[in-house]
């Protein structure tokens, strides 16, 4: 039904979206909404992100990588489908999700066989996720006498009172833009317990959880696999596509509303925010939901 509304208006509000980018899965994401007019958003910016974001990945690492990471992408199953959206929804709920406003927000898979993160909407109506497209990124990985992390899992909100940055594009002494290039957004998720390697082990330990682009030369090529020190770092792509559409910029935004003379350099001047605005990030990990899906139930006592 998405693809058929945008095949009927032609290119989106002048973004220039071709109904052939609008992801095949679009329709079984967004069937359970009942506002057309919503759906009709969601189809374009799924579209709008397959072309902008997807779709450069993909020219990026070509058909040559393992078929299963590029229909992570581009086809994700309906069972792998489910397992995400059922866990974003258990999470944001734990997190104290407001369950009567929809929003978008991001969801990351850590499991190191896939490493997706995935563009979503919940949807308040129904209180159902809407999956709207996916692209390559890194998680943490332990390094031995090094200062990294497992990214933690939870739901995570994007505050005012973690007042995020952007990259100033500098080099550090590898010659690495840790942050990506000059002008990339950083998102800040405050302090957050997340697994550490120490000497002794394994152990939780305070971290500032961000997420953010990396060098575009030199770290892009590499995502895909857990590389971070614990961070959710994304594609200079999608980096500029949640900042441009303010995808998890829903307190921000009203702040820019009701406080009009304030300076809010952080949000860009030439952005065009979604309707619905969210602010949160969602880290999950498929291969720990497959792990205890597998676990068979205790056999019941006869009474």
């Amino acid at each position: 039904m998405a693809a058929l509304f945008l095949a009927a208006l032609g290119p989106f509000q002048g973004d220039g979206l071709a109904a052939s980018h609008v992801p095949a899965y679009i329709d079984a994401e967004t069937a359970p909404l009942t506002d057309p007019a919503l759906r009709l958003e969601l189809a374009a910016v799924a579209g709008d992100f397959a072309r902008d974001v997807t779709d450069r990945t993909l020219a990026r690492v070509g058909r040559k990588n393992a078929r299963r990471r590029v229909d992570l992408l581009t086809a994700p199953s309906q069972e792998y489908r489910d397992r995400i959206r059922a866990d974003a929804l258990a999470k944001l709920e734990a997190a104290g999700m407001d369950p009567t406003l929809g929003q978008y927000f991001v969801y990351a898979d850590r499991n190191p066989a896939s490493q997706v993160i995935f563009l979503a909407y919940y949807d308040a109506a129904s209180r159902h996720v809407a999956l709207l497209g996916a692209d390559l990124f890194s998680s943490g990985k332990l390094r031995a006498g090094d200062d990294s992390f497992l990214t933690p899992l939870g739901a995570f909100e994007h505050l005012p009172e973690h007042w995020g940055y952007r990259a100033e594009g500098t080099k550090n002494a590898k010659g690495w833009r840790g942050l990506g290039a000059k002008g990339s957004r950083v998102w800040d998720f405050g302090y957050q317990q997340a697994p550490r390697l120490f000497r002794q082990g394994v152990y939780d330990s305070e971290m500032r959880l961000l997420m953010h682009a990396t060098d575009p030369d030199q770290g892009e090529p590499r995502l895909g696999g857990p590389d971070s020190k614990g961070c959710v770092r994304v594609s200079a792509a999608a980096n500029a596509f949640i900042d441009r559409r303010s995808i998890l910029d829903r307190h921000y935004e009203k702040i820019a509303a009701e406080e009009k003379a304030r300076d809010l350099w952080l949000l860009r001047a030439d952005r065009q925010p979604v309707s619905h605005p969210g602010s949160f990030l969602v880290v999950g990990d498929s291969a720990i939901q497959s792990a205890s899906r597998a676990v068979p139930e205790a056999p019941t006592t006869a009474q």
